[in-house]
């Protein structure tokens, strides 16, 4: 039976966002199509028109290197989803703020995974295949209260290198080599957030 060893007990203010933060992903919808036609806010939509940094080629090439990889541009696209819809509710300041620190960070952290595993390389992600459970995987999970949303993470292990798995309720995010590893990333990945 798998448990989690080490709870990361940070639950960060990921943003201030009201509750589209971290949300669906409709909240893009119309965010590239430069149209003055987005409804009755008074014409604030015209200002959000930011740019998704990740492009549809990249996010592929993450998408076939595995959850290793593809799990962090997911986030990423999360965090690009939390701007626009903040945007949209009128909070740009706040919107501009979270765009040009955490989204950006996101990025940045989701390309370094990417990289790190060789992703996009002719041999593919390059993880080591041993038969032994010595890694953790870094898990978190989301809540919002009073419209803020906040992150909890954990190390779950210990797993086989390239397995996946969670705790009830928790998201993969990537894997480490070692659980003082894990705690280490986990709490960056938190702190950036």
């Amino acid at each position: 039976m798998k448990t989690h060893p080490s709870m990361l007990a940070v639950a960060l203010a990921s943003c201030t966002l009201l509750s589209a933060c971290g949300g669906g992903g409709s909240a893009d919808s119309g965010s590239g199509s430069g149209s003055s036609n987005a409804g009755s806010s008074g014409g604030t939509s015209a200002s959000c028109q930011y740019s998704n940094l990740i492009s549809d080629s990249e996010r592929s090439q993450a998408s076939a290197c595995g959850i290793q990889v593809s799990g962090n541009y997911a986030q990423a696209d999360s965090g690009y989803d939390s701007v626009i819809a903040a945007c949209k509710q009128g909070q740009k300041t706040t919107a501009d703020n979270y765009y040009n620190s955490t989204y950006k960070k996101m990025v940045d952290y989701a390309r370094s995974v990417s990289k790190e595993l060789g992703c996009g390389q002719n041999n593919g992600p390059t993880l080591p295949n041993n038969s032994t459970a010595s890694n953790y995987n870094f898990c978190v999970k989301s809540t919002s209260v009073n419209g803020k949303l906040s992150y909890e993470g954990a190390c779950y292990g210990p797993v086989k290198s390239g397995e996946g798995g969670c705790g009830s309720g928790y998201s993969y995010v990537s894997q480490y080599a070692s659980l003082s590893s894990c705690t280490s990333g986990g709490k960056s990945w938190l702190e950036a957030r």
